[in-house]
């Protein structure tokens, strides 16, 4: 899946996107992992906001069961690793707010959209299915990896 994927590019995760991607039993694993060993082993950069290393771990270990030393260790691999932590400024926040008015969406979603737009991801990944219409028109290209079919299951098992 890896030569499919798009190279020289910048890509923004959402939380889930991590956890799933440096949980190597997690059932969507194999969807998602490309995205993340491409901008971290490839071509690729990848944009991690400050917080999700944190929240990442605490789905790890509490929704996927990864033992505590696994997910720490996997956590501060991924800080460790040529990944760039970004940050939120004021602007950003209210960039959030303004997205959100402008297309009657939820705030958060907004936000990881107003982060791609800081930053000038080319590319936000993320496993809500509700991004498309919030990236419509945008210059960031939003994927969900998790085929719509497994996504299903998925719900079910994760909540």
């Amino acid at each position: 899946m890896t030569g499919s994927l798009p190279t020289e590019v910048t890509v923004l995760t959402d939380v889930n996107v991590l956890a799933i991607g440096l949980t190597e039993d997690h059932p969507a694993h194999d969807d998602v992992y490309p995205w993340i060993e491409n901008a971290l082993n490839g071509p690729n950069a990848l944009l991690v906001f400050d917080y999700y290393p944190l929240r990442a771990q605490y789905i790890m270990r509490s929704n996927f069961g990864v033992d505590a030393a696994a997910a720490r260790n996997a956590i501060q691999s991924l800080v460790r690793s040529p990944a760039r932590i970004v940050g939120a400024t004021e602007t950003t926040l209210l960039e959030a707010y303004e997205i959100s008015a402008e297309k009657n969406h939820d705030v958060y979603d907004s936000f990881i959209l107003a982060l791609a737009r800081a930053y000038d991801a080319d590319y936000l990944i993320t496993t809500d299915a509700d991004f498309e219409d919030l990236c419509d028109g945008e210059d960031t290209i939003y994927t969900n990896p998790i085929p719509a079919e497994k996504r299903e299951k998925l719900t079910l098992i994760d909540g």
